[in-house]
């Protein structure tokens, strides 16, 4: 091998320091010792064993070479992109969007809750990385530093020719021959694009005749030198003269990656963030913190209460609190007490009393005895230690200590606690105090300290308050002082209309069976203010419990209708049955307004949809009680109209529905009815089969039927089920029903036939032999004995599929059947049947299945028709009551 390519090879030898005890013997075998700086350092010789490395290092190889690709990659296209730019093929525009990927900032801000972490070195990640590997510890190890590229772009430096270049044209400019000048830079950005200083020489060329060639080489010149902070400040000091404050920013933001200490550049960038976002230049104020020197003492104090005060208005109290607490680490002999008063309010908000105690104890001349604060591992003070406070303590302070002690929970100094504070603090002047330390005694549920200090407050001028006496109710109620608690919250219920005290006042009347006094606690006036749901809900609930019924009904009504459109006639509700409502109601709402003629409500004190449905459910059954089916109705209708209750759309068709039943009203139980029929058409045809042969369905049409006595209804079951007829049932025998109650009785014979052919129902059967009894009772009749005897056999039909326990039904029909043909001595046999039948199902359910009254009835009636007036009477006397 000659001596050049041997001095070749060792320019690619890899050098490492290591220390010789961290390499196995094994290993150490493969170095020679060579003498660097009087150090020895361990070189692998250049041998065949290099070819075959661990896999863990080839991998690592591997991995570094391809990131040093990729590296080579990108600094080829930012060479191509300056070169076209200097040539004046694209624009700065261009190259900044081509090149917007390597514009993007990581800020140096990412939460404000962020912790430091310790950032190793490359070199040091690599070490430790290369040491794991020799001793075969591959778990963990990693040949790149945490978060970052482990091969970084490299700050790309003249050669020497090229230096004094560089300086020469640095001195034509000086001379002022600004072409050559021009030349020699634009010559060493053809051989080296990456190089910096080259677009600092052409900034400064171009500084007084064009701005915004000045503008763009000193960009260039800082993004090619990102370390280069003060080249970063110049930049954005030339964007905001030109009115480009997010571009500022942002070389604001690359200004301190490169110098994170310069707090003059931490200030300005907030400064200027103050007029495009407030939040985030206060993030910016919160981060300069730690970088603020002693010497600025009053600055970082300012700074620190300006943004602890902004985070503290946005609810962000660890922050606010971390703000101060860093200020204070910093320069806490520089605190006023106006400073130690808001970083111990900050500590009390965030739970921390003991780190707010001992700041107190230290600030406020407080004494501490029998107890060590540092002791963050004991859970309580315990109850040995005291404290010795001075007569002249700021007034906050005293009160903030005694808000401490509360809540470190040591009850033995509360009796000196608020002796003190009864003594110095005079609650005409200083109530807030007072109320402070008792919603901290409340907090921790030591009421009855807490009435202590609230009892002064009542009885003060200017503390007397409703806010105070809700807090005095409140502890009353807690220790079971009811009268007092009442008395409180009359108070509060005559100086403000809170919620929570007409609610507690309402519930202590209540409890002690003042039912009166409980509902005029629950009035509102709807003309003097807004009514609240919460309370017309717990009235409501209330007149259901003492059965004012009319009252309850009203006031559920007018509670219900705050969120539906108002039904001012008929016609509203012929929309609202029908299913293309709630695809009209954009229409329909154009001309109304949801809770329109009801009292105005308050805003975002809603309640509960399960609640409110509750409560409907109570009103339709009380209107049921009451038979206030008008009432059931309008309501049900009403409620149709909201939106809120749109989940519960199917079970408000079934309402209704019933109360178009109850309420005698078939016009719209019609349109419902048919409602619910249509979508089962588009079901497949084992679903539509199931469905449709569900007997609550056609019962509820047959029941709106019955109420309207419109026979029409023929043509739209005809319309619906004709070509269905093999599944449906139900439906064909509506149609048979039709046909006999319009006396059409062959086509009712025909269909009541083919519907007994398939169910083989004995009902069916006695349809059957109703129908060929009334064909035979015709005048013009032919073969009436044929007739009968066919209405026998399938009443004999329908006796032996009817059950044992309702046989006495079979008899009464007999009985009919035979008094309708004349045959009386059948007739009267069947009757006396029914009259002597007896079965413990029947003796259970008499009001619904005994028929002995209707039974006697019929015998009375033929008794009397045949002048056995006596034997009718009895009968009668027997077997009915009137």
């Amino acid at each position: 091998m000659s001596d050049n390519s041997a001095a070749y090879d060792m320019e690619n030898v890899e050098i490492e320091e290591l220390e010789a005890d961290e390499v196995d013997e094994s290993d150490l075998s493969q170095f020679i010792e060579l003498r660097l700086s009087n150090r020895p350092v361990m070189v692998q010789p250049l041998s065949s064993n290099i070819s075959a490395p661990s896999t863990s290092l080839a991998g690592a190889s591997s991995s570094a070479q391809s990131e040093s690709e990729t590296e080579d990659e990108n600094t080829q296209q930012r060479e191509v992109l300056i070169k076209k730019l200097v040539a004046r093929e694209i624009t700065f525009s261009e190259y900044q969007a081509r090149m917007h990927h390597d514009d993007e900032l990581d800020d140096d801000e990412p939460n404000v809750d962020r912790t430091t972490k310790k950032k190793s070195t490359f070199f040091e990640d690599y070490s430790t990385a290369r040491r794991d590997v020799l001793k075969g510890n591959f778990q963990g190890s990693s040949l790149k530093p945490e978060g970052k590229s482990a091969l970084r772009r490299q700050k790309r430096c003249l050669p020497p020719a090229l230096q004094g270049l560089m300086g020469q044209a640095n001195l034509c400019y000086a001379r002022g021959d600004a072409k050559t000048a021009k030349d020699l830079c634009l010559e060493i950005i053809r051989q080296v694009p990456l190089a910096h200083e080259p677009f600092i020489t052409l900034a400064q060329i171009h500084e007084t005749d064009d701005p915004e060639q000045y503008l763009q080489y000193s960009h260039i010149a800082a993004h090619l030198n990102p370390s280069d902070a003060e080249q970063w400040i110049r930049v954005a000091e030339i964007l905001i003269e030109q009115g480009k404050i997010d571009e500022a920013l942002k070389c604001y933001t690359r200004g301190i990656k490169a110098d994170p200490k310069n707090v003059d550049m931490r200030l300005k960038r907030a400064r200027l963030m103050e007029s495009r976002d407030e939040k985030q230049a206060f993030k910016y104020y919160y981060s300069m913190l730690p970088y603020i020197p002693k010497e600025q003492a009053d600055f970082l104090i300012g700074t620190a209460k300006r943004v602890a005060k902004k985070f503290h208005e946005e609810a962000n109290v660890g922050a606010a609190l971390d703000a101060m607490e860093r200020a204070y680490a910093t320069v806490p002999e520089k605190f006023s007490m106006e400073d130690i008063n808001l970083l111990i309010e900050l500590q009390i908000a965030s739970g921390l009393y003991r780190r707010a105690l001992s700041i107190l104890s230290s600030h406020a001349k407080i004494e501490i005895l029998n107890c060590d604060l540092d002791d963050v591992e004991s859970e309580s003070l315990g109850t040995n230690f005291a404290i010795v406070m001075p007569d002249n303590i700021m007034l906050d302070l005293r009160t903030k200590l005694a808000v401490v002690l509360v809540h470190l929970k040591c009850e033995h100094l509360f009796d000196q606690i608020i002796g003190d504070i009864l003594m110095h603090i005079d609650p005409e002047n200083a109530g807030d105090c007072y109320l402070d330390v008792a919603e901290a005694l409340m907090k921790e549920e030591y009421y009855r300290y807490a009435l202590r200090l609230l009892v002064p407050l009542i009885k003060s001028q200017k503390f007397s308050l409703a806010a105070v006496w809700l807090r005095y109710a409140d502890c009353s109620r807690w220790i079971e002082d009811y009268d007092e608690a009442i008395i409180g919250y009359r108070k509060v219920v005559s100086l403000a209309q809170y919620l929570d005290a007409r609610l507690a006042l309402a519930a202590l009347l209540k409890k002690q069976g003042k039912y009166d006094e409980a509902l005029q606690a629950l009035e509102q006036d709807a003309e003097k203010e807004y009514l609240d749901p919460e309370v017309l809900h717990e009235r409501c609930l209330l007149l259901h419990e003492v059965g004012h019924y009319e009252e309850f009904l009203a006031a559920g009504f007018t509670l219900l209708a705050r969120h539906c459109y108002q039904i001012k006639k008929r016609q509203d509700m012929v929309i609202v049955s029908h299913v293309k409502y709630y695809e009209l109601r954009a229409k329909e709402s154009k001309k109304r307004v949801i809770g329109e003629g009801v009292p105005d409500f308050v805003s975002g004190n809603d309640l509960p949809l399960e609640i409110e449905w509750d409560l409907i459910l109570r009103l339709l059954t009380v209107a049921d009680q009451l038979r206030e089916y008008p009432y059931y109705m309008k309501l049900v209708f009403t409620i149709q109209t909201s939106k809120r209750f749109h989940c519960f759309r199917s079970e408000l068709q079934q309402l209704a529905l019933t109360a178009c039943i109850y309420n005698r009203d078939p016009t719209f139980g019609l349109n419902i009815i048919r409602e619910q029929i249509r979508p089962l058409f588009g079901l497949k045809m084992e679903a539509m089969t199931t469905k449709m042969n569900h007997p609550q369905l056609w019962n509820l049409f047959n029941l709106v039927i019955l109420i309207s006595g419109d026979v029409r209804y023929h043509r739209y079951l005809a319309r619906l089920f004709y070509r269905s007829a093999p599944i449906v049932i139900y439906p064909k025998v509506l149609i048979a029903n039709y046909h006999l109650n319009c006396s059409t009785y062959k086509y009712a014979l025909n269909e009541y036939n083919k519907i007994y052919l398939v169910t083989n129902d004995p009902l069916h059967a006695m349809m059957i032999a109703v129908t060929l009894t009334q064909i035979a009772c015709q005048k013009f009749t032919t073969k009436k004995q044929s007739l009968i005897a066919q209405a026998n056999v399938f009443m004999e039909k329908y006796l032996n599929g009817r059950p044992e326990e309702l046989q006495h039904e079979v008899y009464y029909n007999f009985g009919r059947m035979y008094h309708q043909l004349g045959i009386l001595h059948l007739a009267v046999h069947y009757y006396k049947r029914v009259l002597s039948f007896d079965h413990e199902v029947v003796r259970e359910n008499p009001q619904h299945l005994c028929l002995k009254a209707e039974a006697a009835f019929n015998l009375s009636f033929i008794y009397k028709h045949c002048g056995n007036i006596e034997l009718a009477r009895k009968y009668l006397y027997q077997y009915i009551q009137v």
